[in-house]
C-alpha cells in the first residue's frame, strides 16, 4: 500500500482496519483521501502525504496539463494545473503560459483540456506547444452548440452524441477521453516510474 497515488475522495479503507492520520477522512467508518498524494501506513495509522507543489520556474521540455481560458489574435491562453514529466505535481495556483497559434495548433478552443510541452520560458512568459509526439494535444472538448463532451470518432474526428454536430480541426492527443482528475493521473503517474 505505501506509495500508492491516491485523489481526493478515494476510498483508503474502514475504521477496522486503520486509524486516521493525515490527509484522511471518515464517513459512516470509512476511510477517504482528503488530497491528491502518496499512501503511506505506520503500523495501523494510514495517512496521505500530498503531492509536493512543483518548483518553478517551468523548464524548457516538461509536458504540462492545462485548460485552454481564452484566446486572441495571435495566441490562446492557458492555464497549467499539473505538472506531467519529467516532474509530477500540481502547480497551485495555476500558472498562465500562451500557446501561438500556429498550424501545429489550431483548431483546439477555449475550454479544451489539453496536454502541452514547456517551448520556452523568457521574461517570465512561458510559451506552450501542442507540437511534437502524439500524447500531445487535446485531451477533453466540449461542443460549441450543446456543450456535451466530445467523443473520439475515426482519426482526429470528434463527434457530438447530444446535437450530432462533427469535429475535423482539432489535434487530438493519443490520450484523447482521458480524465487527469480520477484513475487516470494515477496510472499515468504509475506508467512513468
Amino acid at each position: 500500500m505505501r506509495d500508492s497515488l491516491v485523489v481526493p475522495g478515494e476510498r483508503i479503507g474502514v475504521v477496522e482496519e486503520y486509524i486516521k492520520g493525515e490527509g484522511i477522512f471518515e464517513v459512516g467508518g470509512v476511510l477517504y483521501s482528503s488530497q491528491l498524494g502518496f499512501l503511506d501506513s505506520k503500523g495501523l495509522e494510514v495517512s496521505v502525504k500530498p503531492v509536493r507543489r512543483a518548483l518553478l520556474p517551468l523548464r524548457v521540455g516538461e509536458i504540462v496539463l492545462g485548460e485552454i481560458r481564452g484566446a486572441d489574435r495571435n495566441n490562446f491562453n492557458l492555464f497549467l494545473t499539473i505538472l506531467l514529466r519529467p516532474r509530477v505535481g500540481l502547480l497551485i495556483p495555476p500558472v498562465h503560459a500562451i500557446m501561438p497559434k500556429r498550424a501545429s495548433n489550431l483548431g483546439a478552443r477555449p475550454s479544451d483540456l489539453v496536454i502541452v510541452r514547456v517551448e520556452s520560458v523568457e521574461n517570465g512568459v512561458i510559451t506552450t506547444t501542442m507540437e511534437g509526439f502524439s500524447e500531445l494535444g487535446v485531451v477533453r472538448s466540449i461542443c460549441e452548440a450543446c456543450g456535451s463532451v466530445l467523443e473520439r470518432g475515426v482519426g482526429y474526428t470528434l463527434i457530438c452524441r447530444s446535437c450530432g454536430r462533427i469535429y475535423l480541426d482539432k489535434r487530438l492527443s493519443s490520450r484523447y477521453g482521458w480524465n487527469p482528475f480520477k484513475e487516470g493521473l494515477i496510472r499515468y503517474v504509475k506508467e512513468r516510474k
